[in-house]
């Protein structure tokens, strides 16, 4: 995938997608996602917002460069708007992230409900989940927060592809970074004492 960071347009993401400001499918470490529509294909993509600041331009561009993965939530396009939100005294500066939406939800969910896995299900997932990661290593980037919420299934089927999203902890690794970020619940007591560099821990400590 290119290094070249991801084109932002600055026209108008109303002029293409039709955006349910009412419904939302979920909430990332930066900002909410939304469903949207395109107009003129009818297709159905995953909105996410982002108040447009160096961090979350970060964000995108890491999250971009990945995206060309089978196991990781494309973006489409990204837009930097005005949006004012309900209880803003004015409109702020937000990127709007187009993406592929992913019906079947969360992985954690999924755990939730069925509980149990069989073997060869667990292996499909854990399979899908280490290609995910390997794409992100082989671009020298570090997710930092891997996890079941970070994990959407493509559908509601049983065999439904998985593929790994929100990049809001993700940073660039030449094989030195060693700044742990995380979840809490989530993380390996080797993060926070261990001497490797983080992308190198990050795999070993899932695979």
């Amino acid at each position: 995938m290119s290094a070249q960071p991801v084109k932002i347009k600055t026209v108008s993401i109303l002029e293409d997608y039709t955006i349910d400001w009412t419904q939302k499918l979920g909430t990332g470490i930066n900002g909410p996602v939304r469903p949207c529509q395109h107009k003129r294909s009818e297709d159905r993509f995953a909105l996410k917002l982002l108040l447009d600041k160096p961090g979350a331009r970060a964000e995108v561009n890491l999250h971009s460069r990945c995206s060309g993965h089978a196991n990781i939530v494309k973006i489409i396009e990204v837009f930097s708007n005005e949006v004012q939100f309900p209880g803003e005294p004015a409109p702020k500066s937000r990127l709007l992230v187009v993406m592929e939406l992913m019906d079947g939800g969360e992985l954690f969910d999924r755990i939730s409900k069925q509980k149990r896995f069989t073997e060869r299900q667990a292996v499909i997932l854990t399979k899908q989940i280490a290609s995910a990661v390997l794409q992100c290593h082989s671009l020298n980037i570090a997710h930092r927060d891997l996890k079941p919420e970070n994990l959407l299934l493509k559908d509601n089927s049983e065999d439904s592809p998985v593929k790994l999203s929100d990049f809001g902890f993700a940073k660039v690794d030449d094989g030195t970074l060693m700044t742990p970020h995380f979840t809490p619940y989530y993380v390996a007591p080797q993060v926070s004492t261990s001497l490797t560099p983080i992308a190198q821990l990050e795999y070993k400590l899932h695979f």
